[in-house]
């Protein structure tokens, strides 16, 4: 059973209706890595629905938290005097809107294309509202209390002053401060400076510490699941703390959880936007399909990290989830692999797919047309030559178009040189010998003798390599040299069948 299911059954036991919880600080540019939270919550909240459950998945936005420091993609921006702040009162750097808008925005839209539509929490706006009231008074009128569940459970000791609130000076900048009186809902403190300041928590001036908003959100919210990275998980950690802090203090039930793995960018280590160690999501949606970049995180268990190569890795992903489309086409008996396509698809309607364009789907045969064909015209043009594409409609040039833009993206800023090619108008140089002269002569008796396909095409090396002592791969490299000056390309059968007319290759060859 998938993992999505398995959890969904779980949370099923104990009641139909279920509210399925994520969220981030959208302190910066949000990465693929961010993605993997959300899109486990929304799995999740798909399988309680496929099971006859009901489920709403909600995405707390920490626009309440301040900038804590001027990040890399920040400098000479002049951001230090915003530091402090609340991202939802900071300006955005094109000085449209906010900071937190700034950078949730685009982080929307890439929600919207992989199929994810959450009600949206903006915590700043929910302090403001008094959301929180209950909670906050209810923490405020604990400390003592409080003060004994976090120093047990994290092992650490709290300040003698410590107050269960994050304050704000008169600017609205969070500052730590003593607390001279507290009458609900009035608090004064004094900040390191000696000057006072007076917050009314009622109206959501300041906002309650991590280890007490983040329990707060859990009971206000009703969420009954949260998926979270393992950062919070540790022993003595925040969902720790949370557990007892929304039993003892607020009066509720902890969410069920499931705790995720970081995805690393390979080679490189975990996403982080503030050390600029990151691709958004947004970019990486420019060079893959969005049920692609579902699969990414459908197929492991959520306790698996992920290597994530946005090189070549793009080329075995896609392959990888090609090839269980085909799969899950054929075969009426359904796997865990194939439930994790069906949580890949934007949709939750599956689609029979392969009737549109068949191999033509196949990011590394698009990979070939993009290198070899000037237009998208040409392309189809190529493809109705050889077979594969009987008829073009508009939605087959749409469909094949936007497929040729994630393409052309990926080679112009991902892609490694080895992949790239590009058939040599004029003969190339090659310094060929006798052996290799005598296997030319064999490739050129097979191509002339062929159906002009890929399949036969790529059958005709082996049956060269059966004739003479050189091994296959071999072969394929003498070609290449010949027509792209390389010893590597594209797989040869579908590019010759697609690309070049057998009188232009059996020429080529044939001038060695």
């Amino acid at each position: 059973m998938h993992w999505a299911d398995v959890i969904a059954e779980k949370l099923l036991e104990k009641g139909k209706e279920h509210v399925v919880s994520s969220g981030i600080t959208p302190s910066g540019p949000i990465h693929v890595g961010s993605m993997r939270e959300i899109l486990t919550a929304d799995a999740i909240a798909r399988a309680i629905r496929d099971k006859g459950g009901e489920a709403e998945l909600i995405y707390v936005a920490d626009t309440a938290d301040p900038l804590r420091k001027v990040y890399p993609f920040l400098e000479n921006l002049g951001y230090e005097k915003w530091v402090g702040y609340p991202l939802a009162e900071i300006p955005a750097p094109n000085d449209e809107g906010t900071y937190a808008d700034y950078f949730l925005n685009p982080f929307f839209e890439a929600l919207n294309a992989v199929g994810v539509n959450p009600r949206v929490v903006d915590n700043y706006k929910a302090y403001k509202e008094g959301k929180y009231v209950n909670e906050s008074k209810n923490a405020c009128d604990n400390i003592e209390k409080i003060r004994e569940i976090l120093e047990t459970v994290s092992g650490r000791q709290l300040p003698k002053n410590w107050f269960p609130w994050t304050f704000v000076n008169d600017d609205g900048k969070m500052i730590s401060g003593k607390v001279l009186k507290y009458e609900w809902p009035i608090v004064e403190f004094e900040d390191e400076n000696g000057d006072i300041f007076t917050n009314n928590i009622e109206k959501g001036e300041g906002k309650l510490p991590w280890r007490l908003d983040w329990p707060a959100k859990w009971n206000v919210l009703g969420v009954t699941f949260e998926a979270f990275g393992k950062d919070h998980a540790t022993k003595g950690g925040s969902y720790d703390s949370g557990v007892k802090i929304v039993r003892d203090i607020y009066g509720g039930t902890e969410p069920e959880k499931t705790v995720y793995e970081w995805i690393n960018l390979k080679g490189e280590g975990a996403m982080h936007s503030s050390t600029g160690l990151a691709i958004s999501a947004n970019e990486i949606l420019e060079v893959i399909p969005p049920e692609v970049l579902r699969w990414l995180i459908m197929k492991p268990q959520p306790n698996r990290h992920i290597d994530f190569d946005p090189g070549i890795g793009i080329l075995n992903l896609t392959g990888d989830y090609e090839r269980v489309e085909l799969d899950y086409n054929k075969n009426e008996e359904k796997t865990d692999v194939h439930r994790a396509y069906e949580l890949s698809q934007v949709d939750t309607e599956i689609k029979e797919s392969g009737d549109l364009l068949g191999q033509v789907k196949s990011y590394r045969n698009l990979l070939t047309l993009v290198q070899s064909k000037s237009s998208l015209e040409d392309m189809i043009s190529s493809l109705k030559r050889i077979g594969i594409l009987e008829e073009s409609t508009e939605e087959i040039e749409r469909y094949l178009g936007k497929r040729v833009e994630y393409v052309k993206n990926w080679l112009a800023r991902y892609a490694p040189d080895e992949i790239k090619f590009e058939i040599k108008k004029e003969t190339p140089e090659n310094e060929f010998d006798d052996e290799q002269k005598a296997v030319i002569k064999e490739m050129v008796a097979e191509f002339n003798a062929i159906e002009w396909n890929a399949e036969e095409i790529h059958n005709s090396f082996y049956r060269v390599q059966d004739k003479s002592e050189m091994e296959a791969k071999k072969i394929f490299e003498i070609v290449y040299l010949a027509l792209l000056g390389q010893n590597y390309g594209p797989k040869m059968g579908f590019f010759l069948a697609t690309n070049l007319e057998r009188e232009f290759v059996v020429e080529r060859l044939e001038s060695y």
